[in-house]
């Protein structure tokens, strides 16, 4: 009974692959997928569907190339059919679409019968993904500031800004300047690195005192980008 489950109710035809081989890649295709969720989860603001997503999506794509497994026509569909929720849903994070793409990788690896790879090259990049996160890799410098500022459309403003600006940071750059159309205004945006004794605390109080400046924002994240 239970292998009329690889049967093709459409005609004779029978699955290549045994219920055993199937229970084995389901198995291991949740276990690489618990793995990936928990590396996903440390030090991750995340929300309870996507790590639920994220465990199940290997098991997903490893029956996906089980069944799809040197039939080119279905091949075909399901490409098409992924490109179409591709296109049709938000775009994430940097680490969650890494974390979709390894899943994806492992459910592809266990779905062609590489379990030893799959199981190497999740194991391999979580802890090369936790060591990451656990030493803090790439992680913002803390002299690092992105400030946006709204001032006054007056003469030389940007040269008045940058010499008060060196005041208390070793380093600045202007990003970018837009008029807007209210009051005569300007919107600058500066990257800074901070001088040893400067504060977010100091720049703003004296960023306040300084004429001319009607809306001040210091992040010390740079602004997403829509564009790789």
């Amino acid at each position: 009974m239970f292998s009329d489950l690889f049967n093709n109710v459409f005609s004779q035809t029978q699955a290549h692959f045994s219920p055993s081989v199937l229970l084995l890649a389901l198995l291991t295709s949740l276990l690489l997928g618990l793995l990936l969720a928990a590396v996903y989860r440390h030090k991750t603001l995340y929300t309870k569907e996507f790590v639920v997503t994220l465990t199940l999506l290997p098991s997903l794509i490893a029956m996906i190339i089980l069944m799809v497994n040197g039939n080119l026509g279905t091949s075909v569909a399901v490409a098409g059919t992924f490109s179409l929720i591709r296109f049709r849903s938000a775009a994430g994070g940097a680490k969650e679409l890494l974390a979709i793409f390894m899943a994806t990788a492992s459910g592809i690896a266990v779905g062609m019968g590489y379990l030893s790879l799959a199981v190497a090259f999740t194991g391999f990049l979580s802890a090369v993904l936790f060591l990451f996160e656990k030493f803090g890799f790439g992680s913002v410098s803390h002299a690092r500031r992105q400030l946006s500022l709204l001032v006054a459309d007056e003469e030389d403003y940007e040269t008045k800004l940058e010499h008060f600006l060196n005041q208390f940071c070793r380093e600045t750059e202007c990003l970018s300047l837009k008029s807007l159309p209210q009051k005569n205004t300007v919107e600058l945006e500066y990257l800074l690195y901070f001088k040893p004794q400067t504060t977010d605390k100091i720049l703003m109080d004296n960023l306040r005192s300084y004429k001319g400046i009607f809306e001040i924002k210091i992040s010390k994240m740079a602004k997403k980008k829509k564009i790789l």
